[in-house]
């Protein structure tokens, strides 16, 4: 019997998201910021890697990568792109198979917007942590509170009901029922988070701004104009004032002396 986030990946397919142009856009800023933080021979570990998008960027480009995947519909996709990718079908909150400090690049791109409540986040990011080196980097995607209020709240003439039902709290934060898919945070989310699993900040930024706001006018710009838009994406990704309003947010991680002393 399939598990309910299994049925969700038949439905939405997720090599299809970043093909269009919305998912472009994220893709793109994304990669843009993960070459900040490689460096020749480094060793990569894709923890939720969907149908492999960046799996495959990543080793096209020469390094060595290593996926973890929940959904075997995912997998199989991905194995059918490259029979050749090193994955294996496992829950980012136990990735015992893997030895402590193996990893310069560890991505967690996935696994948060379906894991619900600090305890659960915490099981991945700590597990994450563990396998990354004392010297690496962690990059974490997070689902962003305001734009599901805006988008899945307000734009769908919902709030009243969710509020009532407390599905959104009075402060207007969602609050996932039992049974959800999806856990939506705010930035003091990331920063409790983050202090609790005993990392430190390189930065955070926005891979997609505006861009969920905008997919039929993306659809509708003529590539010159498009081509703008990922630009100005771009460089404005790491704007404080603009962080919290986006669909996804990328907080980029690392360990120090001081976090790894209990």
């Amino acid at each position: 019997m399939l598990s309910p986030i299994e049925r969700h990946y038949l439905k939405h397919k997720e090599e299809l998201r970043l093909q269009r142009r919305h998912g472009q856009v994220e893709f793109r800023v994304t990669m843009h910021y993960l070459q900040r933080y490689l460096t020749p021979g480094c060793r990569v570990l894709d923890i939720g890697a969907g149908t492999g998008h960046y799996t495959h960027a990543l080793r096209r480009m020469g390094y060595d990568v290593d996926a973890v995947e929940l959904v075997q519909r995912n997998i199989d996709v991905m194995l059918a792109h490259d029979p050749s990718v090193n994955v294996r079908r496992a829950d980012a909150r136990d990735l015992s198979f893997i030895p402590d400090d193996r990893y310069d690049v560890v991505l967690l791109f996935g696994p948060l917007y379906h894991l619900m409540g600090d305890a659960e986040k915490l099981k991945a990011l700590c597990e994450a942590r563990r396998v990354m080196k004392p010297t690496g980097t962690l990059l974490v995607a997070y689902l962003m509170n305001e734009y599901s209020i805006v988008e899945y709240c307000f734009a769908e003439n919902r709030m009243d009901a969710l509020l009532r039902e407390g599905t959104v709290s009075p402060d207007f934060h969602v609050t996932p029922r039992e049974g959800e898919l999806y856990d939506y945070i705010r930035l003091v989310d990331a920063d409790r988070l983050r202090r609790a699993a005993r990392l430190e900040r390189v930065t955070q930024f926005s891979p997609d701004g505006p861009t969920d706001y905008m997919r039929v006018r993306l659809n509708q710009m003529d590539d010159a104009n498009f081509e703008h838009f990922v630009r100005y994406v771009t460089q404005t990704a790491e704007r404080p004032d603009l962080l919290g309003a986006a669909s996804h947010l990328v907080d980029v991680l690392r360990r120090s002396p001081e976090t790894d002393n209990p």
